[in-house]
């Protein structure tokens, strides 16, 4: 008889309710945004019937929810260079310099010996 063993793959990460754990401090940090939103806009504003202050935090909350997700197609420092590169603050044309203690390669002072190759032809003397 044979035995059926459960296989546990390790390359993949823990998640809870299809987040990682970075995603769900993500996403706790997204609520405490939002509530601090929430308690900062005045009461008193409206947008139509509703109050600001629910519209404004209910809307940061759903725009922050796919940003979470999106952490799942790239890693954090695609992302990060992404955001770098766009708003300008990360160089992108890079000048080589060179380096001074480095070894000049190959070797000027190196000389091979030449090898006769001729000799092995048919048709050589």
């Amino acid at each position: 008889m044979s035995r059926v063993h459960k296989v546990i793959v390790l390359n993949k990460a823990f998640k809870l309710w299809d987040f990682t754990i970075r995603q769900l401090l993500m996403m706790v940090v997204a609520v405490a945004c939002s509530v601090t939103l929430l308690s900062q806009v005045p009461q008193t504003w409206k947008v139509g019937h509703l109050p600001a202050n629910i519209l404004s935090a209910i809307t940061f909350f759903c725009l922050c929810l796919p940003l979470v997700k999106f952490t799942d197609l790239k890693p954090m420092s695609w992302w990060k260079n992404v955001v770098l590169y766009k708003l300008g603050l990360e160089p992108t044309v890079y000048v080589p310099k060179p380096e001074e203690m480095t070894a000049i390669y190959p070797d000027p002072t190196i000389i091979e010996p030449k090898k006769r190759t001729d000799e092995f032809y048919i048709g050589s003397n």
